[in-house]
């Protein structure tokens, strides 16, 4: 650790085994907000994680936090400003392979001595929960009433019972060396602490730090790298990039605000596929304004105001002036399902592909900006110019085609969704966003989304590159790229990256048999099996519909990391079933963590009727296990489970083989 002066961050690059060797612990101050992770956050991380374990990455970073320092006896105790999720699932992840019984010195990280190396100065029952399941005697685990009841200790219970299946899931794995993995995750997963001065008001920071935003510098420092390349009609080229880095705002809309001059009466949607200097002419210096600069300020800049005294008081973020005045009621807002970092990667991946350059060696996630960008960093200013343009025309497919977080207004339910296009009926006749009705395109995103690789989404390389070129393009057609491309991924003997790069350049990746699927199903894994399987069986069950043709209305594919025992491992009645059937494909289904729990070791009927006293299905594979249930008269055993299996492979196997050239396997 180097001291600069008394008035300056000092830093250390922390790892599990050093906080562990140094005896530092960790505290969440009362300022902070809850623990708000969800467990596709931690799944995320699981998954990135050993990702880069199985790649031999020297190191994995996860960023950085800051904190205050406090010595107390022997022990550096710090003061969390910023960082308590990374950090708090770093405890979890202790505790998950302390629950599993892993011999690593990691599974003894969440304590420090006799208390939990994690505390909370006003959330007493958080340090009970995280104290028992790290065997600590004298803490109490809150019971399962007071954990439903507080959702700081629902998010954390959930996350860990995730993660323990996530480890469990990992024992199982062929040739997985779950010791050598939980010795990586202790010594090279790394981040940085910044620790500030002894003499800094640290609520008038943490306020700052809400109200300006800490800046993006890694994008930032690619920007102003590529952009030296470019010496005409850099501020074009600068905007065109704004309009497409702003990921919480539609694309037109960013557009209107940075091209306020051009025609948008008359400007129709499909005008923005490709940028067009006859549409939005931009001279020097007229449009960016403010924009031109970040948003957010450099945390040494928060650190001199805060020593200054020139920062806000407030504590209540300001906010953001609302830049959609006068459009109408049926107005939606969005969260990306990637950053703008990930976007620009893969519109490097499609850039690469179109032409013909080998694919980018480092490995695909947003912290690997840089490195991923090397390629492009070597060439000149005309090819850097046709990067942007291409970034212009995959912004706007991917806003186009590929779902987003969408809430209506003040909703507190945000789904995966895409947008109709609309003209507002008032004032200037401004383009328009409303949500579509739930279908086949986003359910099956969603089966994407939620499973494989998180930290990379392979599948939106291979996907936009085969959407950019088509002059139009309908939903149906649409769906059949994506489900020719789903296929081709799901049965890929190459690796995800492999793969997707050879779609976008046109090319079918090796693909297995659909025997060597079928098998697979047919084997008894348990928590072990791809939860990709069981979430690709819900898109054919919803596309399906129900026996009178219905579609499941209220139904959606969300995020699932929970494999549940239809008949129970524990049954409460102490009927009992082998483990080749218990653990087959045909006696589990794949369900949140909460739902999980909720049936929890119940019978077979019992939990039918939960099942149907809720307002949505919690799984349509449950859906048609219980279905055979009654068929069987209310008998569920070896049987019926063998007949469920059988109907679910089959529904597979006819919907790989009448794709005929989506997903038809290599012979």
């Amino acid at each position: 650790m180097k001291v600069l002066t008394e008035h300056q961050v000092r830093t250390e690059v922390l790892t599990l085994e050093k906080v562990s060797n140094a005896a530092m612990g960790f505290v969440i101050p009362s300022y902070q907000r809850p623990y708000v992770w969800r467990d596709e956050d931690v799944i995320k991380l699981f998954d990135d994680i050993r990702e880069a374990y199985l790649a031999e990455e020297q190191h994995y970073f996860i960023g950085s936090v800051l904190s205050a320092i406090h010595e107390k006896g022997e022990s550096r105790l710090y003061e969390l400003i910023d960082g308590q999720q990374r950090t708090t699932t770093l405890m979890l992840l202790s505790l998950a392979f302390r629950a599993a019984g892993v011999k690593t010195p990691l599974a003894e990280v969440s304590t420090l001595g006799e208390a939990p190396r994690l505390t909370f100065e006003i959330r007493d029952a958080v340090g009970n929960l995280l104290g028992s399941y790290a065997g600590l005697e004298r803490m109490t685990r809150p019971g399962p009433e007071a954990i439903k009841n507080d959702p700081y200790l629902t998010h954390l219970d959930a996350n860990l019972r995730v993660l323990m299946q996530q480890v469990e899931g990992l024992r199982d794995t062929k040739d997985f060396n779950l010791e050598a993995f939980a010795d990586y995750i202790y010594g090279k997963v790394s981040w940085v602490n910044n620790i500030v001065p002894e003499s800094m008001d640290l609520n008038r920071l943490f306020a700052s730090m809400n109200t300006a935003g800490i800046q993006l510098e890694p994008v930032d420092l690619l920007k102003a790298k590529l952009f030296r390349k470019i010496t005409t009609e850099q501020p074009l080229y600068s905007t065109i990039w704004q309009a497409c880095e702003h990921m919480e705002n539609y694309f037109e809309r960013n557009l209107r605000q940075l091209f306020p001059n051009a025609d948008w009466n008359a400007i129709e949607y499909k005008h923005l596929k490709a940028y067009s200097g006859g549409l939005f002419e931009c001279r020097a210096g007229e449009n960016l304004g403010d924009q031109g600069e970040a948003s957010g300020k450099t945390l040494l800049h928060l650190l001199d105001e805060v020593e200054s005294g020139d920062a806000p008081d407030n504590t209540e973020q300001k906010e953001q002036e609302d830049a959609q005045d006068g459009i109408e009621d049926e107005t939606v807002y969005c969260r990306s399902i990637i950053s703008f970092e990930l976007l620009l990667i893969h519109t490097l991946r499609i850039f690469c592909a179109r032409k013909q350059w080998p694919d980018i060696a480092a490995r695909i996630k947003a912290s690997n900006l840089m490195a991923c960008f090397e390629c492009l960093l070597e060439e000149g200013e005309t090819t850097v110019k046709a990067f942007v343009e291409l970034l212009w025309q995959v912004r706007y497919q991917f806003d186009t085609w590929v779902v987003k977080w969408v809430e209506h207004d003040d909703s507190e339910d945000p789904q995966l969704r895409l947008t109709y296009i609309s003209r507002a009926q008032s004032g200037d006749r401004r383009i328009n966003r409303t949500a579509r009705p739930l279908g086949d395109l986003v359910q099956l995103q969603a089966v994407r989304n939620f499973t494989g690789d998180r930290s990379a989404h392979y599948w939106l390389t291979a996907l936009l590159a085969q959407l950019v070129e088509p002059p139009g393009i309908s939903d149906q057609e649409v769906l059949s790229v994506l489900e020719r491309l789903d296929n081709q991924l799901s049965l890929t003997t190459e690796t995800q990256k492999e793969a997707s790069f050879k779609i976008a350049r046109g090319v079918a990746p090796s693909m297995d048999s659909l025997d060597t699927i079928e098998a697979y199903l047919n084997s008894a894994r348990g928590t072990g099996f791809e939860h990709y399987w069981f979430q690709k069986l819900e898109y054919l069950l919803w596309k399906r519909g129900d026996d009178d043709g219905k579609k499941k209305d209220p139904y959606r594919i969300t995020s699932r990391n929970s494999v549940e025992h239809v008949h129970a491992q524990n049954e409460r009645y102490g009927m009992r079933l082998e483990s080749q059937n218990l653990d087959s494909f045909g006696n589990l289904a794949l369900l949140s963590p909460s739902e999980n729990s909720s049936y929890g070791n119940l019978a077979v009927g019992q939990k039918k009727i939960d099942f149907e006293g809720k307002k949505r299905y919690d799984s349509l594979k449950l859906k048609a296990i219980f279905a055979l249930y009654d068929q069987a008269g209310g008998a569920w055993g070896v049987k019926q489970i063998a007949e469920h299996q059988k109907q679910m492979i089959t529904l597979l196997g006819n919907h790989y083989r009448q794709g005929g050239e989506y997903g038809q396997p290599n012979q």
